[in-house]
């Protein structure tokens, strides 16, 4: 069998990493894999493309660099009808578009979308969801990310439940089990309490809702720290700075950019925090349960498909800087506790969310499609 994905980018982010991590399990099933970029980087992050080629997964790059761009459609279809794949999967909504164009001209091919998000809720180009709404109905299978994701797309768009096929992303476990490198100490914060969080800067992540919150964990942990990583595209970095300094803790929050070593920045925390106000999946959370730490996320869904409260972390309402500030300060309080969460949430990840299901199942999927067609 042989499948091609389309992507808008191979710049680091959660499709992008999910892709990667999908990719090379499916190749150790047998499968030939292909991927296809609209656009190979994004300025501020880091491209996947030399980790692709490692696994030995070819990357065709299409130089869509901009974002209404129809240049690249011809080259599109050439490679399409060169690779001739069994399976044409796409990711993220513009990727989409283009294979549903694709697939019009080259109708043999099975199409298969993942749909990675809530897209009202996030996306920029959420007036076009009713011409998606369309396009996606048109794909012979649709996967989501998350049980959220497939009861937004059943019950607000209004896809066919038939069509619509739940597969959680999964990891690789082992790559968070033990540090690279010891930021802790390079950071020169020994001895400190560290609070961490990562993800794109933006308002949806809900860093600010952090960052009000370390006032009152300052109050119950001196020594805390709180250290949110992420690629600031959008330069909304400044408008965090600015509440740090106005809040006066500039010495116990810092914005520490993009972290290329995510293992090394896990292992060096204490508690995880994650105030997102919306997540299509959350992989981060799991990400953070493999390296055995302890977390205090939303309690929205689909946080709640992966966090067990309180097994796990605590789930706390959603853009409540109290709450938030007094699960951290209890979990820096007591570290024997974080330490069992930490300890369960490994569990978790190995019996639930590792890579292998992820792609087993996606396999399935693909043969059955194969399967129906004949």
């Amino acid at each position: 069998m042989k499948v091609f994905h389309l992507i808008n980018t191979l710049s680091v982010g959660g499709a992008e990493l999910h892709l990667l991590t999908l990719s090379r399990y499916l190749a150790r099933e047998g499968i030939d894999v292909v991927v296809g970029c609209l656009r190979e980087y994004v300025k501020g992050s880091r491209s996947l493309a030399a980790d692709f080629e490692r696994e030995a997964i070819r990357v065709v790059r299409f130089g869509a660099d901009r974002r209404i761009s129809v240049r690249f459609f011809p080259r599109l279809l050439t490679a399409v009808r060169a690779e001739a794949p069994d399976i044409f999967h796409s990711h993220l909504p513009r990727a989409d578009f283009a294979a549903a164009l694709a697939h019009r001209v080259n109708p043999q091919t099975r199409w298969v979308s993942s749909i990675h998000d809530v897209y009202s809720k996030s996306w920029s180009g959420r007036w076009a969801l009713p011409l998606f709404t369309v396009v996606w109905r048109r794909a012979a299978a649709l996967i989501a990310i998350s049980g959220a994701v497939r009861d937004w797309l059943v019950r607000e768009r209004r896809i066919p439940p038939s069509l619509v096929t739940v597969i959680r992303y999964g990891i690789d476990a082992g790559a968070f089990v033990a540090p690279a490198s010891d930021l802790k100490t390079g950071w020169g914060l020994n001895g400190r309490r560290i609070v961490g969080s990562i993800g794109r800067l933006e308002p949806r992540k809900g860093h600010d809702t952090l960052i009000r919150a370390m006032p009152a964990v300052l109050e119950r942990v001196p020594d805390a720290v709180l250290l949110i990583a992420g690629h600031d595209p959008w330069r909304y970095g400044q408008t965090l700075q600015a509440l740090i300094d106005r809040l006066g803790i500039a010495e116990q929050v810092r914005l520490v950019g993009f972290q290329a070593d995510v293992p090394s920045f896990l292992h060096a925390l204490d508690v995880f925090a994650f105030a997102s106000r919306s997540e299509g999946f959350g992989q981060v959370l799991v990400e953070v349960m493999a390296a055995g730490k302890p977390i205090v996320t939303s309690n929205i869904a689909p946080m709640t498909e992966i966090v067990h409260d309180p097994q796990t972390g605590f789930l706390v309402r959603v853009d409540d800087p109290t709450a938030f500030a007094r699960a951290i300060a209890e979990l820096l309080g007591q570290p024997q506790v974080g330490l069992g969460m930490g300890a369960r949430g490994q569990q978790r990840v190995r019996e639930h969310f590792s890579a292998a299901r992820m792609a087993s199942e996606t396999a399935a999927l693909y043969r059955s499609l194969l399967m129906s067609r004949r």
